[in-house]
């Protein structure tokens, strides 16, 4: 068996995702999965279709499996017959592995996150733990959106935030050498919104105490009741960090003055413009209001789904009503922090553009626009 093949195997991959990925006629990716040696140009196709480095390709151990620490991290194995999520995990992996590469040493984790701890996985302290990051970071606490999260975590938190290349998980955190990672799937920005406050909760709660990569499916962050106690523990703390009590109370009072409400049942048009204004989406709002009492146990559910049945979706509904535009919440591919090693990087000869493209899943034209825009400051 060659390294190749040796590779694609433990991924769990089959003939036809292989053809499907590089581009190549599936008799001939079945003939490499049984062995057969790739030409220099199959192996970049299958590189290029995978997101894997070439160098697993030659060496046949997947990213996670580069160093004792890493696949420590990444100890699960690979899933028979899922190779889309073992795929996004070695992704995942080769993204930590190349962003260390690059990253200077950090002896220790983030001052902000040894600020805040809890005692037990209750409402009352994911709620604390919401408020007092809010404090921390926030010149309106107790009201403000936070649709500006990932530039937070990324200017203040020295979190390195990434978009995954699939969707075969919501999200995923870890940290690495000190070094704190958070991969959202590229979906809805509402969605992604709270995605990342979801994760942003595992890192406080989770990782800074140890422990391996978390993998957080649909069903973690939308499974709404049939999750794990540590995952709803992290969904409470997301859940307040977005749509802050008070925050809420005076949005709804705004919108219901503005929109002439007088019901004493809170309907699909308040919900709507609160989810827009702090930049989530219509489940979340809801469920939001449901657990602050204001919405019937079960309501969040139903008028979810009546939305879906009687408009297609919550946001067509918005759109039909003619509701003001989403608040905008700009999430990179890369966020700017990490882009900055990687251009300092470049700039010292120590990793090509080209090398950089393909480790961090980012376009030449990004690493264009990044250069341009720090490229001044690095020489200081």
């Amino acid at each position: 068996m060659s390294s190749v093949s040796q590779l694609l195997n433990s991924l769990g991959v089959e003939a036809s995702e292989v053809a499907d990925k590089a581009n190549i006629p599936v008799e001939r990716a079945a003939q490499i999965l049984e062995g057969a040696s790739p030409t220099f140009a199959e192996l970049r196709a299958l590189a290029h279709g995978l997101g894997l480095p070439m160098e697993a390709f030659a060496s046949g151990n997947a990213p996670s499996e580069k160093s004792k620490s890493l696949s420590v991290k990444f100890r699960t194995k690979p899933s028979a017959g899922k190779f889309h999520s073992n795929l996004e995990k070695e992704n995942i992996a080769n993204f930590v592995n190349s962003a260390l590469s690059i990253l200077p040493v950090q002896n220790e984790l983030p001052d902000w996150l040894g600020r805040l701890s809890f005692k037990k996985e209750t409402y009352s302290e994911a709620e604390q733990l919401a408020y007092n990051f809010r404090s921390m970071f926030l010149n309106e606490p107790w009201d403000e959106p936070v649709t500006h999260l990932p530039e937070i975590l990324s200017n203040n938190c020295s979190i390195f935030l990434s978009k995954m290349k699939a969707n075969s998980y919501e999200g995923a955190s870890l940290i690495m050498n000190n070094n704190v990672f958070v991969f959202v799937s590229p979906r809805f920005p509402g969605r992604m919104l709270f995605t990342i406050a979801h994760e942003l909760g595992h890192v406080i709660a989770h990782h800074k105490y140890g422990g391996p990569a978390i993998f957080d499916s649909e069903e973690n962050l939308y499974g709404w009741r049939k999750i794990s106690k540590s995952e709803k523990f992290v969904d409470i703390f997301a859940s307040i960090l977005l749509l802050p009590e008070r925050g809420v109370a005076r949005a709804l009072k705004k919108i219901r003055q503005s929109y002439n409400i007088h019901s004493s049942q809170i309907g699909d048009i308040e919900i709507l413009v609160l989810a827009r204004f702090f930049g989530v989406s219509f489940e979340v709002a809801a469920r939001r209001l449901e657990r602050l009492d204001l919405l019937p146990k079960g309501g969040a559910t139903s008028l979810r789904d009546e939305l879906y049945r009687k408009h297609g979706s919550p946001e067509k509904r918005a759109e039909s009503a003619g509701l003001p535009a989403r608040v905008l919440v700009d999430i990179p591919k890369v966020s700017d922090n990490l882009l900055r090693h990687i251009v300092k990087a470049i700039e010292l000869g120590d990793i090509s553009t080209g090398w950089a493209c393909d480790n961090f899943g980012v376009a030449i034209t990004d690493i264009n626009d990044a250069h341009s825009r720090f490229s001044g400051e690095l020489r200081h």
